[in-house]
């Protein structure tokens, strides 16, 4: 018995990825003159247009936002572009109308068309791992960026899984720290640091230090900067 895939028997939309595609316009102009378009359509409650907001994954694993728009609010958009676009977007329209709407059976497609279905299968499978490796470093920024807390070289390292005398080391070679180990004034400024005054008790005397600390901010600006560098020991700091 072979196997069969049941096509969709719901009305044809049309992206704003595809309207950029046929258009040759880029993706990020369409999306404003879609937003354009609706902010006027919705003026009037007897319109009835459909748009709606989806999320895809671009080439970088990042989610972005696009719109699915059925044929008259396709048309309505494209009613303002010149002829040559709107007659492209029309006979994709006609082509997504006329595709045939009962089953496909595998035993009668080409080996060419499996192949092609294959890869497609392993690309979302691989694109779907790469979502769940990049997730734990996607909770560690969501988890320290926004803290309030400080943290000092120890702690640092500690959250940084390597040494303070190796983490220090790194950063006067990225020329993060100076010499005497003391971040430069821009990251400072940038937020990434901050001095904490604290008190060095020597014998029955207590002298006054500004202890460098790493902020919530900082300590997440240098997990990032961690992963894409190499330590000075030549071995890669993994996450």
């Amino acid at each position: 018995m072979s196997s069969l895939i049941p096509s969709s028997n719901t009305p044809a939309t049309m992206t704003s990825r595809d309207v950029a595609e046929l258009t040759g316009k880029r993706h990020s102009d369409v999306l404003r003159d879609i937003r354009s378009m609706i902010e006027k359509l919705s003026a009037d409650a007897d319109l009835r247009w459909h748009c709606e907001t989806e999320t895809y994954i671009d080439e970088q694993g990042k989610p972005r936002d696009m719109y699915r728009m059925d044929k008259d609010t396709t048309l309505t958009l494209v009613s303002g572009y010149d002829a040559v676009l709107r007659f492209r977007i029309i006979r994709r329209w006609q082509e997504l109308e006329a595709r045939p709407t009962q089953t496909f059976d595998l035993a009668t497609m080409t080996g060419q068309a499996l192949r092609e279905l294959a890869t497609k299968i392993e690309e979302c499978a691989a694109l779907n791992a790469r979502i769940i490796t990049m997730q734990p470093k996607a909770d560690f920024y969501d988890h320290v960026a926004g803290s309030e807390a400080l943290f000092d070289r120890a702690d640092a390292a500690k959250m940084l899984r390597t040494g303070p005398k190796r983490l220090w080391a790194s950063l006067r070679e990225w020329k993060i720290v100076q010499a005497s180990g003391t971040p430069y004034q821009k990251f400072f400024d940038m937020g990434y640091f901050r001095l904490v005054p604290v008190l060095v008790h020597k014998g029955e005397y207590s002298i006054p230090y500004q202890q460098t600390m790493v902020t919530g901010k900082g300590l997440a600006w240098l997990k990032a900067l961690m992963d894409s560098r190499v330590m000075p020991t030549g071995a890669l700091v993994k996450a």
